[in-house]
């Protein structure tokens, strides 16, 4: 008789194959020698997540799905020492990134078009920070319009997360990981069976870090707990809650200057340290997030399934900022001070024309202060399937609500000017060359100030229907209808839209197929006024996507492939022009995605991607130009191995390739950010311990970012506000299972 056991650990998660025995006792054999084989190394299957069916409300195979969903797993994540959902994102073709709030938000363009939300298990979160991904199973890139299942959404597409949920085995596990700039993160995850229908999960990290830019403390702490219940075999209740507590300075970055050959980026006009900010110690984004839960799952017979949902969100958050607000150009010997104030009058410079010229920056203090947000969700779908004579049918009906306030005060102080107090004067300017710190307000009154508030309201219901017409051809129709409520001090019955999607989908052998689809999304449009809160409705953004894509499976299933070409149109796009809201024409993309995952050969696993979009704005002053921060080329390649036997079992490497073309740093694309190429590296080695038991494992990891330490601009929020990329950084890690 023969037992083989598979021990597995990779920083929080292990996978043991329980033992399997075999006896014939009719010819009542003697007894074998038992032989023990511990094989120590990761799980592959952590490298593929089953398609969850968020865009259909039904699972479908790879092949049988006409649209293109690329999942980061949670071990991709681990292996390049990811914590930020920008970071992972690289992994898929067509993300750029954008300002994010001084870096303290998620925020990114997909497919041309900027995010608007990041979705958390289907629920459209709606406070916005740099998602952690600690608590994170898998991400979801749902590409192009989803309304459809999602609602009010951009076109480029969406992220949606789904989180870490009870395992049917226990489970300890924990990592310590410490980095160049004093990067130190503990994490601990627990799973436990609490009988055979039930079972909980605990996971908690902390992090305390600084950053390769001044005065800079990040600070984030995050605990979850997840449970399951199944009272019958039809039946499971699913409960989760999670805490996050962030505290990061908001960091606008650098900043352009305006030279005889148009605006260029002051960093690469002037020799100054990309360590240098040039706000205030003061800087601060501070939110406390809570989020609760909770999933009824009905099995009603072997054929249909009802699933009910409810959830409830509360944050609060603080920031305060030294914002840039212009900058100023003096020759050598203009009359001002050390420490920015003028000594006679001086008329600024135009542009930056001589290496002597001086550089000066108007800032003032400015933040929104006891931000509260909170958010009920409710949503409601019926799945199964039914045939209409030879043809059969798989259909989600659902529904959806959505409830939600935020309020706020917004409080800024004066822009200054140079000119000294006792003369009218707001404060002094900052010398980028040489700045001196500490002259700006660190606080700002709230007396007197409004409280300014924002409330929604949303319903939604849809159908899908996908019907396989023969063994080869499958056509996929929805409907979704759409009501959006905005209010302030009155409220605004803002938008109603039908979002239709339809596809056919061909199954040309086992393992490819071809498709194409057809796909709407809507968002509702208003203008806010500052002190009343919502005032006016426009005509909602309407979009359309038409897609054909080809997808392939190779070496039995083990590694996908997807090929796509789209074209999304978008209308009826909100701007100001002159101080009068005005709707234009909108913006278009067009392009090319090509991706690839999976496990090619036992050990090897490779994520590719490449994409090229082709963007324009569409109608008032930029009409033709491309939009800022999106990049017409982006390449990512990590590719990974890990012994499978011998002596070396359990030692991996992998690296990694993402290369981003030059991007527009405004919408008039009058300055450009540069392209970039970014190479990380991590080796790991996995050791069994089996004094302690079977199963039980430590994992040894140095993970290299930037290997080349590449100088590269990584967003644009404006003229004031230019994203300095990370340079080169070292990890090193420790993780365990037992």
């Amino acid at each position: 008789m023969t037992v083989i056991r598979f021990g597995v650990s990779i920083a929080v998660l292990a996978y043991c194959l329980p033992a399997m025995a075999q006896e014939n006792t009719e010819q009542s054999e003697p007894l074998k020698q038992v032989n023990t084989i511990i094989v120590t190394g990761t799980n592959q299957e952590r490298y593929r997540v089953e398609d969850s069916g968020a865009l259909t409300g039904f699972r479908l195979d790879f092949l049988e799905l006409p649209r293109v969903v690329n999942i980061i797993p949670e071990q991709l994540i681990l292996d390049q020492k990811i914590t930020d959902l920008g970071e992972a994102l690289r992994n898929t073709p067509g993300v750029t990134q954008s300002d994010g709030f001084g870096g303290t938000n998620d925020d990114f363009f997909l497919r041309g078009f900027r995010r608007n939300a990041v979705y958390r298990n289907g629920f459209r979160r709606q406070t916005n920070f740099r998602t952690n991904l600690t608590n994170v199973d898998h991400i979801q890139v749902v590409r192009g319009p989803a309304s459809i299942t999602y609602g009010q959404v951009e076109p480029g597409g969406l992220v949606d997360i789904a989180t870490k949920k009870p395992l049917d085995e226990q489970r300890i596990a924990g990592e310590i990981r410490y980095g160049d700039f004093d990067d130190l993160l503990f994490l601990a995850d627990w799973s436990q069976p609490l009988g055979d229908n039930a079972g909980i999960r605990v996971v908690a990290s902390t992090q305390d870090a600084n950053s390769f830019r001044d005065f800079t403390d990040i600070s984030r702490d995050t605990i979850a707990v997840s449970g399951r219940y199944e009272p019958t075999s039809s039946t499971r209740l699913d409960l989760t809650y999670e805490y996050r507590d962030e505290s990061r300075p908001l960091d606008r970055g650098t900043v352009t200057i305006p030279t005889p050959d148009g605006r260029e980026i002051l960093n690469n006009v002037i020799d100054i340290p990309i360590s240098r900010r040039f706000g205030e110690e003061f800087e601060v984004f501070e939110s406390k997030f809570h989020f609760l839960e909770g999933s009824l799952e009905q099995e009603l017979n072997d054929n249909w399934n009802l699933r009910l949902g409810a959830a409830y969100e509360n944050s609060t958050a603080n920031d305060l900022q030294a914002r840039p607000l212009a900058v100023v150009i003096l020759n050598a010997d203009a009359p001002i001070s050390a420490d920015g104030f003028f000594t006679a009058p001086v008329v600024p410079e135009a542009v930056f024309d001589d290496p002597t010229d001086q550089v000066f920056l108007a800032r003032r203090t400015d933040g929104s202060r006891e931000r509260e947000t909170e958010v009920f969700y409710l949503n409601a779908k019926v799945t199964g399937e039914f045939s209409t004579g030879a043809i059969n049918h798989r259909v989600a009906i659902g529904g959806d609500f959505f409830d939600g306030e935020t309020t706020r005060f917004f409080a800024a102080t004066a822009p200054t000017n140079g000119v000294p107090e006792a003369f009218g004067g707001t404060g002094p300017l900052l010398d980028v060359r040489n700045p001196i710190f500490g002259n700006l307000p660190d606080t700002v009154s709230l007396d007197g100030l409004p409280l300014l508030t924002a409330k929604s309201q949303a319903y939604g219901f849809y159908i899908n229907d996908y019907v396989d017409l023969t063994d080869k051809l499958s056509l996929l129709i929805g409907l979704r209808y759409d009501g959006v409520t905005l209010g302030g001090d009155t409220e605004l019955d803002a938008a109603h839209a039908f979002s239709p999607q339809a596809a056919i989908n061909y199954k040309v052998t086992d393992n490819s197929s071809v498709f194409f689809s057809f796909s709407q999304a809507f968002e509702p449009n208003f203008v806010a006024d500052p002190e009343q809160g919502i005032t006016e409705p426009f005509e909602p953004e309407d979009s359309e996507q038409f897609e054909f894509g080809i997808k392939n499976e190779f070496f039995d299933g083990a590694l996908q492939t997807n090929a796509a070409l789209y074209r999304i149109d978008k209308n009826n796009v909100l701007t100001v022009e002159n101080g009068v809201p005005v709707l234009r024409d909108g913006q278009s993309s067009q392009g090319l995605e090509l991706s690839a995952s999976g496990q090619p050969t036992p050990g090897m696993n490779i994520v590719a991607g490449y994409a090229y979009t082709d963007a324009e704005v569409e109608g008032g002053g930029n009409d033709g130009n491309r939009p800022r921060n999106v990049a017409e080329h982006t390449f990512n390649l990590w590719a990974s191995y890990e012994i499978q036997s011998g002596s070396l079992e359990g030692l991996g490497f992998g690296s990694g390739l993402f290369h981003t073309s030059d991007r527009f740093g405004d919408d008039t694309n009058s300055w450009t950010l540069g392209s970039y190429t970014l190479v990380d590296m991590s080796v790991w080695y996995t050791v069994a311990l089996p004094s302690l038991g079977e199963g039980k494992t430590v994992r040894l990891q140095l993970a290299a970012k930037n290997l080349f330490d590449e100088n590269y601009f990584s967003a644009s929020g404006g003229n004031e506000r230019v994203s300095i990329g990370t340079p080169q950084a070292f990890i090193g890690s420790l993780s365990f299972e037992f």
